[in-house]
């Protein structure tokens, strides 16, 4: 992947970006937004929609995180946190932009790969099931606009029996001319006659995710609570919220976390960073003029949950149990159906989260709308006093630390916030584990979630920010002191742990955790003693999701890391995770919806009328 300035500069990308998230197209689509169903319980039979057919079955087995192959149906249900929507978008925008392709070609299942395609200088690969010796071992990539000679490269296919069982892979990333293709693969069928396998087209291209990411960015409109007009319910929950002795307190606006109706202060906050990362990488206007009005829609949520000592308050209009809140209301304040304020003093992290969002806006909106910069910069202020003295204990905690001092620091010059985060970087590293533990030599650079050091962490929707702070710093002070060791410790973690662990499985897919001790991961693979799951463990009766939001935030942190190390393997490891979601997967379905060529079906939620439809480019959990 380049540069993401010269990514994001591509000729074209801008100006489609702009067309495509015009208001009119808001209101245009049902949505989809959630899923709850976990790859690692669900993986067998998918069942899928084309996006011009009829809903159908495609039969997948795969050995999930059992002993044994998993044949059940896939869909059961969806979840999809906004902060799996934006950290898919995130990888997105690392790489660029770019425009979705439609094909109504006859296609065999068997051929994985990105639906949406690839950029001209990136990594580009296939994977196809093992078919017990049909396959010649060759694939083409075909331009079928060529009245002939349409076959304009030819690769091999390597065989890997891996977590997930055999597969072959392809690599194709020595092709860069732009264009619209297909893959094909010649099979040796016993009674000779000639036969392939084929798959959906696709686009090579430099602004190649675009539409992907315009429609992932109107996802973020169509889900605004409060007195909007492009809410799909709008306007909605003017009542927002009620405290526990019965007073009002004003909580209205921001957004609906997922197909829920809840606005969760640790949840709803990627929104914001995801699209300030989008805003980050552009130098038009008018785009970074839309997506800051976005930006602001969400804000004037996040800014009513500071309270008047400095602290984020958690969870707002969010609690527990889950379904607290999670209903329409009638909009007229005082009323028995107000939702409930949970106004509690937020963690550390969730405070460097706030500190971290807030000075980044002020960071790329400082120049362009300077009052509104300074008041996001004033709520920072006022966090980071709070929480300056407090004691950080996690990974969470040490990390997010890092990345809220790196931003304060670029948004004002004060030395003390390079401090900051120069001393949570400190301790950040004391969680790595260094050593070969648990009688293997494969395995080491993950982290620990605390100082016990006796749980890895877990990549649920956000816990790759903090490693992700430690490249940006590493990137912010080459030359510091201990720049060396911030280094050495991010190539630790990218080579000797995701890619480790990715290179077992065909696809490519990063772990979402590992653990030293077997009973913490309950049907885990095995490297010596330690265990390891690509899916987030069942949790009977408690909330869990799919692995979409932790494959992508390890495509944003491979990306930062392989700048940092000058490694563009690294890159091309990250753009496989975002393949993976947009349907480089067992299934061959892209989790985005509206995008690719094949959807999982719509979750139907019946708790609240009218629900939450089919949004345009929001990403189902997978």
């Amino acid at each position: 992947m380049p540069d993401e300035r010269s990514a994001a500069r591509s000729p074209g990308w801008l100006a489609r970006a702009r067309r495509l998230l015009h208001p009119r197209h808001l209101r245009q689509h049902s949505v989809y937004s959630r899923a709850e169903s976990e790859m690692s319980e669900a993986l067998s039979v998918g069942c899928v929609q084309h996006a011009k057919g009829p809903k159908r079955c495609v039969p997948r087995t795969l050995h999930v995180d059992g002993q044994s192959p998993t044949r059940r149906s896939f869909g059961d249900g969806a979840r999809m946190p906004m902060g799996a929507l934006v950290l898919a978008l995130s990888v997105c925008l690392e790489a660029a932009m770019g425009s979705l392709v439609a094909d109504d070609s006859p296609v065999r299942q068997q051929v994985f790969l990105n639906q949406v395609g690839y950029l001209p200088k990136g990594a580009k690969f296939l994977v196809v099931e093992d078919t017990s010796g049909a396959l010649t071992g060759e694939f083409y990539v075909t331009d079928s606009s060529r009245p002939t000679d349409r076959n304009v490269f030819t690769g091999k296919l390597n065989r890997v029996a891996g977590d997930f069982g055999a597969y072959h892979v392809g690599d194709f990333s020595a092709h860069t001319a732009p264009g619209k293709y297909a893959i094909t693969i010649p099979l040796n069928r016993p009674d000779g006659r000639n036969d392939h396998f084929l798959s959906y087209t696709f686009q090579i291209a430099a602004d190649v995710y675009a539409d992907a990411l315009a429609k992932g960015m109107n996802c973020f409109a169509v889900q605004r609570c409060g007195p909007s007009t492009t809410g799909y319910n709008a306007p909605c929950h003017l009542d927002d919220g009620r405290t526990k002795d019965g007073q009002s307190v004003d909580l209205v606006g921001g957004w609906h976390d997922a197909s829920d109706l809840l606005k969760w202060a640790s949840a709803t906050i990627w929104g914001m960073y995801g699209l300030l990362h989008l805003a980050r990488l552009s130098n038009d206007d008018g785009l970074r003029s839309r997506i800051l009005e976005e930006v602001k829609w969400g804000n004037l949520y996040f800014l009513k949950l500071q309270s008047p000592e400095g602290f984020i308050r958690t969870h707002g209009i969010g609690g527990d149990p889950v379904t607290e809140g999670n209903h329409w209301t009638d909009n007229v304040r005082g009323t028995a159906d107000d939702r409930p304020a949970v106004l509690n003093e937020g963690p550390v992290a969730l405070q460097h989260q706030y500190i971290g969002a807030w000075a980044l806006l002020a960071w790329v909106y400082g120049k362009q709308d300077q009052p509104y910069a300074e008041r996001c910069l004033e709520a920072a202020k006022r966090c980071f006093n709070w929480v300056k003295d407090k004691k950080p204990l996690q990974y969470r905690d040490f990390g997010s630390g890092i990345y809220a001092g790196l931003q304060m620091y670029r948004a004002t010059g004060d030395e003390q916030y390079k401090a900051y985060a120069l001393r949570m970087a400190d301790d950040f590293l004391k969680l790595q584990e260094t050593s070969h533990v648990g009688g293997q030599q494969r395995v080491r650079g993950f982290f620990y979630a605390d100082g016990s050091r006796k749980h890895g962490i877990e990549t649920v929707i956000n816990d790759l920010l903090p490693f992700e702070a430690l490249c940006e710093l590493a990137e912010a002070f080459p030359n510091d002191p201990d720049a060396a060791r911030w280094r050495a410790a991010i190539q630790m973690h990218c080579e000797e742990y995701l890619a480790a662990i990715a290179g077992r499985n065909a696809f490519g897919l990063t772990p979402y955790v590992i653990q030293p001790q077997p009973d913490l991961v309950p049907g885990a693979r095995q490297i010596g003693e330690l265990r390891y799951r690509y899916f987030m463990c069942p949790r009977k009766g408690r909330w869990w999701v799919g692995n979409n939001a932790s494959a992508a935030a390890a495509g944003v942190a491979l990306v930062k890391a392989a700048r940092v190390l000058k490694k563009p393997e690294l890159a091309a490891l990250a753009q496989r995770q975002m393949d993976w979601v947009l349907g480089a997967n067992p299934f061959g379905v892209s989790f985005m919806v509206q995008v690719g060529h094949v959807n999982p079906p719509e979750y139907v939620y019946t708790g609240f009328q009218p629900r939450t439809p089919w949004i345009p480019g929001a990403v189902m959990c997978g």
